[in-house]
């Protein structure tokens, strides 16, 4: 949940500016450190002493280092695999014989600027580095570079935040610790001053945590975090607080475990298969033996186009449609366990739509919302779904390809296996001894590679000439 500090005297921010300059050094020193080989357990005693932390405040420090170097060594591997798939499908177009001199031109000047790429990512693989990391941000760097900022807007880009991560041993969070105090609320902070006794100096600053009333009825629209943070607060289960300066105040983001809730709606009886798509959910319900019970869809086509912030909110009232659909229905939840992957060039047309295609958020949503209302949600692998929906059911129940593609996901949630029709075999395939040693979805590609040599890539096509395909009329 999101809050920020009120009422902050000019004495406390000075103490804040301060910790975050020295929190924020801290994490540039161990960064440094780190690459150099040093350990982990050596380096936080190093960074205590030479920063005058506290052990946890270092380890802080010391881990937050680590992650950033993780992250960025995970960032390489993938980059490097995702320029390795780019120019192995140019390659692959490029043996065509069918290509002008114009096209073949353009992929040559093309797969000369993905090698280079792939090479820059394959130094920092076989060196066992990472890239140049800039604290502080790349943007915020070259207008600092280009003079567009002062100095102390950039040393104060590079030191604005500090934050601890939580401890059930000490009741939540020792350093930033929230309090309850004549029913205000205040953040207890632990500052580098020290008493006689070595411990540390703690300072309380009023702290609003965010509620959104709704003007018409005075409740809270929404989820109710604030709600939920104070529940959780009693229980002294762990929570992590991180404080962050932008524009002169200081904004607060606390992270805590939402409370386990039983699931109450199973797909024991029935399912709702999801397919998820740039403008909303294709869904699809079948019941416990695999049949179609039946299918809809919900769609916002402001999702295309709408800013961030607008279709964060487009995105949770879908959900909160599903959510109700599935309470109402019983059942639990099928969706695809998507992970895609920036391995493909595409047309500017598509990259603009993929741009905006937010299915991480849509599907963290739902998922998030399923957890606190009792609801099972059941993952898939995503391979052929469509085109196994397109071939086997949407003409059968009348259905969108989506929807299609919804119905074999909640079949494969109960595990059923997506055979292929004795008419596509019959009327597509010639050499069936060899077709019928072949896994699900090996048959399943040669029946897309065979329909597509006919009708081409558009799904509309091979709904409107099925029947003349499969020579079933004249």
């Amino acid at each position: 949940m999101r809050a920020i500090l009120i009422n902050v005297s000019d004495e406390q921010k000075q103490i804040l500016d301060n910790m975050m300059l020295v929190f924020c050094t801290a994490i540039r020193y161990s960064f440094k450190r780190l690459l150099e080989g040093v350990k982990i357990g050596d380096l936080e005693k190093d960074v205590a002493n030479k920063y005058n932390l506290n052990i946890r405040q270092a380890k802080d420090a010391v881990e937050n280092a680590r992650q950033t170097i993780q992250s960025q060594k995970e960032l390489v591997k993938m980059n490097y695999q995702n320029y390795g798939r780019k120019v192995k499908a140019i390659e692959k177009q490029l043996k065509s014989d069918k290509l002008s001199d114009k096209k073949r031109n353009a992929l040559l000047s093309k797969l000369d600027k993905r090698k280079r790429k792939l090479h820059y990512w394959q130094y920092f693989i076989d060196a066992h580095t990472i890239p140049p990391v800039v604290f502080g941000t790349k943007q915020m760097f070259l207008r600092r570079c280009k003079g567009l900022i002062t100095n102390q807007e950039w040393k104060d880009c590079r030191n604005n935040r500090i934050y601890s991560r939580g401890d059930k041993t000490k009741n939540g969070n020792p350093n930033l610790r929230v309090v309850i105090k004549n029913n205000m609320t205040f953040l207890e902070i632990s500052t580098l001053e020290k008493t006689e006794t070595n411990r540390a100096i703690k300072i309380q600053v009023p702290i609003y945590l965010s509620q959104k009333l709704s003007k018409k009825t005075g409740k809270v629209n929404g989820i109710n975090y604030r709600e939920l943070f104070l529940n959780h607060l009693q229980t002294g289960e762990a929570y992590q607080v991180e404080i962050i300066k932008r524009n002169g105040k200081y904004y607060v983001h606390i992270t805590f475990e939402l409370p386990k809730t039983e699931k109450v709606y199973m797909g024991h009886n029935s399912i709702i298969g999801i397919d998820t798509n740039p403008n909303g959910f294709a869904l699809t319900c079948i019941d416990n033996k695999g049949n179609y019970k039946w299918h809809g869809y919900l769609k916002q086509p402001e999702l295309l186009y709408a800013r961030s912030n607008r279709r964060s909110n487009l995105c949770g009232e879908l959900v909160k449609q599903l959510v109700l659909i599935a309470k109402n229905q019983g059942c639990g939840i099928a969706i695809e366990d998507l992970k895609f992957k920036d391995d493909r060039d595409v047309r500017s047309k598509f990259a603009r739509i993929k741009h905006q295609f937010i299915y991480s958020q849509l599907l963290q949503m739902l998922e998030d919302a399923c957890y606190r209302e009792g609801i099972e949600v059941v993952k898939v692998k995503p391979q052929f779904t469509s085109k196994i929906g397109l071939y086997k059911y949407c003409h059968q129940y009348g259905m969108a390809v989506h929807n299609g593609a919804s119905m074999v996901i909640a079949r494969r949630s109960y595990g059923f296996k997506e055979r292929v029709p004795k008419l596509l075999k019959d009327k597509l395939i010639e050499y069936k001894e060899s077709f019928n040693k072949k896994n699900e979805w090996a048959k399943w590609s040669i029946i897309n590679r065979i329909i597509k040599g006919k009708v081409g890539g558009s799904p509309d096509l091979w709904l409107k000439q099925r029947k003349q395909i499969l020579g079933l009329v004249n």
